[in-house]
Formats: C-alpha cells, structure tokens, sequence
C-alpha cells in the first residue's frame, strides 16, 4: 500500500505533491489536484491583505497620532511609514503558516517535503547559495546604480533599515514557500510535467505583483521561471529563498538610502534595458546555484525511504 504521508519514490520537486496512493486516479487526481490549487490561491488572497491591513490598523491604535485611519492607511501602504513595509512583509510572511495548514490538513504531510526532496532544509547548500548571491547581487545593485548615487534617507532610516533586515528575509521566505513551493505542487498534481508546474507558477507569481508593464511583468515572470527552474533541478527551495532575499534586501537598501521607497513601492515600469539586466542578473546567480548543486550532488528526486 503506497504511503500517502511522502511522495511516491523518484518523484521530482514538482510533482511531489501528487498523492502515491492515487498517482494513476486520471481525471479524477487531476480535478482533486485543481480544487487543492484554488484553495491554495484563495488561501493566498484572503491571509495576505487580511494580516496586512491588521497590522496597519494596529499601527494606528497603538501610535494615538491624530490622523483618521484612512489617511494612516494610505501613508503606510505607500510605504511613508515603517509600519507599512512592515505590515507588507509579515502579511506574506504568514503564507508560511498557511502553506503549513494546507499540507498538515489537506495533505497529511509533514513540511520537511515542501523544502526539499530529502527530505528538509539542506543548510549547507542554502550557505553555498548565499556566497554565490552576495556578489552577483552586489554587482547588480552596482550596475543600477550607476556613476552618480544619490543619498537621500529619510528621517526616519533608522527604523526602516531595521524593518528592511528583520522582514524581508521573511517576506521572501513566504513568497518562495507559496509560489515555488505550495501552488507549483499543486499546479503538478492538475498536469504531472515540470515545465506546467514551473510556467504556471511563475506567471501566477508576475500576475500577484499587480499593474505593471511588459518590461516589468517580464523581468517578474523570468525571475519565478528560473526560480521555479533551480527547484525542480536541485529539487528544493533553497536557491530560490537566497535568490529572493538577497535581491529584496539590496533592492529596499538601494530605495531607502536614495530616498525612493515610496517609488519602489508604486513601481508600474521597467524599460527594456532595465529588464534585460535584471534577466541576466537572475540567470547568472541560477547558473551558480545549479552548478553547486550538481558539485554537491543534491538529489533531485525522492529517494527510496
């Protein structure tokens, strides 16, 4: 009797969901793959807005100023307060405890087979992660940058920094855990080849960013294709964490010390250039993180128990 508590043996990342016991159910495992994925999108849409507004409102109780709650809200969503890029960040944050409910419940799953095939975190290759994103990403801010930084800050740079350091990892975290990790499964459970899971996901994830342009909508789909693409061949979410974290933290430092948060935070456009160089930021640092895992020699199947 196969073992519905961990996915069947030799499955890949993106198919790992698929429930052993019913791999060969046909259209029948595919409607239940889909009905998973929509209450994975629709636990996404209510917890984060949900968790974002809460700790805005919470925001504006706590601090007595003498603003209504609209205006409170507004400055905080545009991120002219630290409690906004705060709020925004453990709303996404909780997609973690969310993706952990749907596979406690829904999967009867432990998480360890949402971070990896082995099953788990593997720490050692996340570090080796980490030393290859530190300087691409660094050369990148660089290149945005240019021959002529501004320095900006605002009065109040001291709370965002730490707001920046303390929760974007999370932010990052939780949109990995979602998009890389809960839909891409369930989107392998609906069509049981990588390269739907991998494309679904990733434009799901261009989609979630809201109004923007082709330039823009491109350089977020590459990102999540190319993430999408380490997790299936190094078969977890570590690149794709480190990748993500690493990219906010220089993204959100760049716009604090140059006085653009705000600007950041209402971004609509790239221009092609921008575009182009973000593309070959991404698929350098997913050149490197796919050499190391094949130099380690991750698994990138479910191994026999």
């Amino acid at each position: 009797m196969a073992d519905r508590t961990r996915p069947a043996v030799g499955a890949t990342y993106p198919v790992a969901l698929v429930d052993p016991a019913a791999a060969s159910a046909g259209t029948a495992g595919r409607i239940q793959g889909l009905v998973q994925f929509v209450i994975g999108l629709s636990a996404y849409a209510a917890v984060f807005p949900l968790v974002n507004s809460g700790l805005i409102d919470l925001g504006w109780l706590l601090g007595g100023g003498p603003e209504t709650l609209s205006d409170y809200r507004a400055e905080a969503e545009s991120f002219a307060r630290p409690i906004g890029l705060v709020a925004a960040h453990l709303g996404l944050a909780s997609l973690v405890l969310v993706v952990w409910a749907l596979y406690r419940f829904l999967h009867h799953r432990g998480l360890t087979w949402l971070w990896s095939v082995m099953p788990g975190v593997r720490w050692r290759y996340a570090l080796a992660c980490l030393l290859v994103a530190l300087p691409v990403f660094a050369l990148a801010a660089v290149w945005a940058v240019g021959s002529h930084p501004t320095w900006q800050p605002p009065s109040q740079w001291g709370w965002y920094l730490a707001a920046i350091v303390l929760t974007s990892p999370l932010q990052a975290l939780g949109e990995e855990v979602m998009f890389r990790g809960y839909l891409l499964q369930a989107l392998g459970t609906v069509v049981r080849q990588p390269w739907f899971a991998i494309v679904g996901s990733a434009g799901l994830f261009a989609f979630f960013h809201g109004t923007q342009n082709p330039w823009l909508f491109a350089s977020r789909f590459a990102f999540g294709l190319l993430a999408g693409l380490l997790v299936w061949r190094t078969g977890g979410l570590e690149a794709g964490v480190v990748a993500h974290t690493v990219n906010n933290l220089a993204a959100f430092g760049l716009a604090l010390f140059s006085g653009d948060l705000t600007g950041v935070r209402a971004v609509s456009a790239l221009s092609w250039q921008e575009g182009l160089r973000d593309l070959v930021v991404f698929a350098a640092f997913a050149l490197g993180a796919w050499l190391l895992a094949r130099a380690m020699r991750l698994p990138w199947r479910v191994a026999p128990e």
